[in-house]
């Protein structure tokens, strides 16, 4: 029996062609370790959305999305490794560069070409990021959102105390606006019932559109997590707070 296991992550957001869905709706209803593993990441799917307001994705976002999977669709259907996928996409750019080289000339074709890699590129680092936020995600555990304040409305940040042995808690932002002064960094705290502030991460966007940054400190016995600016990685708090959250304790 041949597996769908490629298929399943576009199967479960609705993003296959009609026939193809069927085809692997077929599939599910006869082979236990495919529906398993469907329903796994159909629970991450329901997940997702909790984690961030609700809000339309941004348009180049969401077409850049859209090209990643059509692109993955494209020939053979050999079994995934880590980079099999950039591998699909790079076949293509090289019969493309083929012909814009007898269409326009070496030098024209040399920088699309670059271009075009470079946009792959780019979309394999985002794709492992995004995998490492599903991961911790599909881990469970304990949830807190914070949204922006003032200045910094619109930009929020979800807190996440994974249930996983060892995994520490982390923090998924969404829309951080860019920093005044490069030398200035987003710090997270960990605040106590007494006030005493624990810094668990200090970092600078990256410009994507969401952002994970993990927390060196466990959460037990904070019982507010905020986030300010700071123009150093050390010291205390002298910042102002662009958002914060209750944690709530664990019901023992």
């Amino acid at each position: 029996m041949n597996h769908v296991t490629d298929e399943l992550e576009l199967y479960s957001l609705g993003a296959l062609p009609p026939i193809d869905r069927a085809r692997v709706a077929a599939h599910l209803a006869e082979c236990p370790a495919c529906r398993e593993q469907a329903r796994a990441i159909d629970e991450v799917v329901q997940e997702l959305p909790e984690t961030l307001p609700d809000r339309d994705a941004p348009g180049r976002l969401r077409e850049r999305i859209l090209a990643s999977a059509r692109a993955e669709l494209v020939g053979d259907r050999a079994p995934r490794r880590d980079t099999a996928w950039v591998a699909r996409l790079v076949r293509p750019l090289l019969a493309v560069a083929a012909a814009l080289w007898l269409a326009v000339g070496a030098a024209a074709v040399v920088g699309e070409y670059q271009r075009l890699s470079n946009e792959v590129r780019v979309a394999a680092i985002e794709r492992d990021a995004a995998a490492r936020i599903v991961a911790g995600i599909r881990e469970g555990g304990r949830w807190w959102y914070m949204g922006g304040k003032d200045d910094w409305a619109g930009m929020g940040g979800t807190l996440i105390a994974p249930r996983a042995e060892g995994r520490p808690p982390f923090v998924v932002f969404h829309d951080l606006k860019p920093l005044a002064d490069p030398k200035q960094l987003y710090t997270i705290w960990l605040v106590s019932a007494d006030n005493t502030w624990v810094r668990g991460a200090a970092f600078r966007p990256d410009g994507s559109d969401v952002q994970a940054i993990d927390v060196t400190a466990a959460i037990a016995g904070f019982d507010r997590c905020a986030v300010t600016v700071e123009d150093s990685a050390w010291g205390r708090r002298v910042g102002p707070i662009v958002m914060e959250s209750r944690i709530v304790p664990a019901q023992p």
